[in-house]
C-alpha cells in the first residue's frame, strides 16, 4: 500500500495492472453510456434505431439541403444546432443534447482525435456532406460548426430572373384560385405589371436588377400568401390614377 500511495502522489503516469469487468463494460457500450476513454477496451455492436440517419427510411427521404430549403432560416439553424448537439451528446455519452454547451470548445467538452472523427462520421451520414477529419477542430464549438454546416447545406439564393419567374408563377396560381373574381383581378394585375415595366424602362432599373440591386419586389411576392397578394393588388388598384385602369381601353382611348 505504501508503494501505491507513493505512485498516486507522483507526477508521472504509471501502468497499473487491473482486472476489468469486460461483460459490464460491453453492456454499457451497447447502451451507449460507456465513457469515451474506456471504449477501446471492448467491442460492441453498433446500435441501430428508426431515427438513425443510416437507416433505409432516412436515406429514401429528401436530401438534407432540400429539407432545409423547406424551413425558414431560423428553423434551419435551430434544426442543425439540435443535430450537432445530439451527436455530440451521443459521442461523449451525455444524457441528452441539452447537456451540451453550444459555446464551449469541443476539446474542453472532452473531444480527442478519435471522438472528433466519430462526430465527423455521424455528421457525414446525417447531412450527406464529406466533411474533413479536422472539421471539429477547425470549427471548435457547436455554434461555429452549426454555422459551417448551414453555409454548406443552405440552397443558393435564386437569381433575380428566377425570383421574378417564381413570383409570376405564384401570381398565376393565385389567380387560378380566385373563385369568380379571376378576370377582374387579372385586369388589375396586368395594369400593375404594365406600370412596373414602364417605370423600369424609364429609370434604368433593369440595369440595377442585372447588377444585383433588384429583385426585392419579386422576393416579396414569392414569400407572400395568397391573401397578401390580393391585398397588394387591391391597394394598388385603389391608389393608381384612373388612367392606369383598363376602362379607357374598352372605350377606345
Amino acid at each position: 500500500m505504501g508503494l501505491f500511495d507513493a505512485a498516486l502522489a507522483g507526477d508521472d503516469a504509471v501502468v497499473v495492472a487491473a482486472r476489468w469487468d469486460t461483460a459490464g463494460l460491453r453492456a454499457r457500450a451497447e447502451n451507449g453510456d460507456l465513457p469515451p476513454m474506456l471504449r477501446g477496451l471492448v467491442r460492441a455492436a453498433p446500435r441501430r434505431s428508426a431515427a438513425s440517419p443510416a437507416t433505409p427510411a432516412a436515406a429514401s427521404g429528401p436530401e438534407p439541403g432540400e429539407r432545409l430549403a423547406l424551413m425558414g432560416e431560423a428553423d434551419a439553424r435551430a434544426h442543425l444546432t439540435h443535430l450537432v448537439r445530439s451527436h455530440v451528446a451521443t459521442v461523449l455519452a451525455h444524457p441528452g443534447p441539452e447537456a451540451v454547451d453550444v459555446d464551449r470548445a469541443f476539446n474542453e467538452l472532452g473531444f480527442d482525435s478519435l471522438t472528433a472523427v466519430e462526430l465527423r462520421n455521424r455528421l457525414n451520414a446525417d447531412t450527406g456532406l464529406h466533411l474533413p477529419a479536422t472539421v471539429v477542430f477547425d470549427h471548435p464549438t457547436v455554434t461555429s460548426l452549426t454555422e459551417y454546416l448551414f453555409t454548406a447545406l443552405a440552397p443558393d439564393a435564386p437569381s433575380p430572373e428566377d425570383a421574378l419567374r417564381a413570383a409570376v408563377d405564384q401570381a398565376e396560381a393565385a389567380l387560378s384560385a380566385a373563385n369568380g373574381e379571376g378576370d377582374a383581378v387579372r385586369r388589375q394585375l396586368v395594369a400593375i405589371l404594365q406600370s412596373a415595366l414602364s417605370r423600369i424602362g424609364e429609370t434604368g432599373a433593369a440595369a440595377a436588377v442585372t447588377a444585383g440591386n433588384g429583385g426585392g419586389a419579386a422576393e416579396e411576392i414569392v414569400s407572400a400568401s395568397d391573401e397578401e397578394i390580393f391585398a397588394l393588388i387591391d391597394n394598388r388598384a385603389m391608389t393608381s390614377p384612373p388612367r392606369t385602369s383598363m376602362e379607357g381601353l374598352d372605350h377606345g382611348e
